[in-house]
């Protein structure tokens, strides 16, 4: 939920942005995640993990990304690949569409920029798969570009600590994230600052419950001990299922995201990739049409 459009946030001043960038950066060098693309200034790896994040939870992309890299180490490889290969190599990764963006992607930057990756977001959000997150990302973590980006951790750290919320499941609207992460952004310590925002948001400044006693920041939030979770918690239901509502008539309720998933790696495992409708749903399901 977002605030009213027509409310907005004066750009913090010079004094308080340098002590949120103090507090919080001091914090970061203490308990900010390792990660192995952080590890990595290739950008392709960090193109790569930017990928496999956007749906699927960090410890699933520990595990996934040096095999991916190991099959496909370079933006080449992965260009030649059949859609086949890429498929296969993405199992367990859920949503599959985003293996083929990341294909596309590839594709296109080896035929239009000889296989290198451009450090302008700009061009990279015309790429098949990016958002402006994403693009911001790349060019950041991948060529230190000085660039601001909002995910859902920083929109949410950004929205509590200058916006003053009551409630968990309030934030600003996009746009003014968008602007609020851009006057925050520090001039030299732009990398780290930006992976201390996502990892306050992942690990303290969480989505229903924030630790506000253990946050860095709790005395320069404007939100600071103040947060109520209005959640209807009889009627709450599992998030990763929120936006994948149940099939009518589907067997065992089960959400089409699991289904669908379910269907791809029965028929990853049959000879040829190709099995008749009715024999994959009895052996996932138990029961026929």
């Amino acid at each position: 939920m977002n605030r009213p459009a027509d409310i907005r946030i004066p750009a913090p001043e010079l004094p308080f942005r340098r002590r949120l960038h103090r507090s919080l950066l001091k914090w970061y060098r203490r308990e900010g995640r390792e990660l192995p693309w952080r590890e990595n200034d290739d950008a392709y790896a960090i193109m790569v993990s930017e990928f496999m994040l956007q749906q699927t939870q960090v410890a699933r992309v520990r595990e996934h990304l040096p095999r991916w890299l190991e099959r496909f180490p370079s933006i080449r490889v992965l260009a030649t690949a059949s859609r086949r290969d890429v498929i296969l190599a993405w199992s367990g990764m859920g949503y599959n569409r985003r293996a083929l963006h990341l294909l596309a992607a590839a594709q296109v930057i080896n035929r239009e920029y000889g296989g290198d990756i451009p450090d302008d977001p700009a061009l990279l959000q015309k790429l098949p798969g990016f958002g402006p997150y994403t693009a911001h990302a790349v060019a950041c973590f991948g060529f230190r570009r000085r660039l601001a980006m909002v995910d859902v951790n920083i929109r949410r750290v950004l929205s509590r600590v200058c916006g003053d919320m009551e409630t968990v499941n309030l934030m600003l609207p996009e746009r003014e994230a968008w602007e609020l992460a851009a006057a925050l952004l520090p001039q030299r310590a732009f990398y780290d600052w930006n992976q201390a925002l996502m990892d306050l948001g992942a690990l303290v400044c969480t989505a229903r419950r924030p630790r506000c006693g253990d946050c860095p920041l709790s005395t320069l939030c404007a939100s600071a001990h103040r947060l109520q979770d209005t959640t209807d918690r009889s009627h709450a239901t599992d998030r990763s299922h929120a936006s994948d509502p149940v099939h009518v008539g589907m067997v065992r309720e089960v959400p089409r995201r699991i289904y669908r998933g379910r269907l791809i790696e029965f028929l990853r495992g049959r000879r040829g990739h190709c099995a008749p409708a009715d024999v994959a749903h009895l052996h996932l399901f138990g029961t026929g049409n």
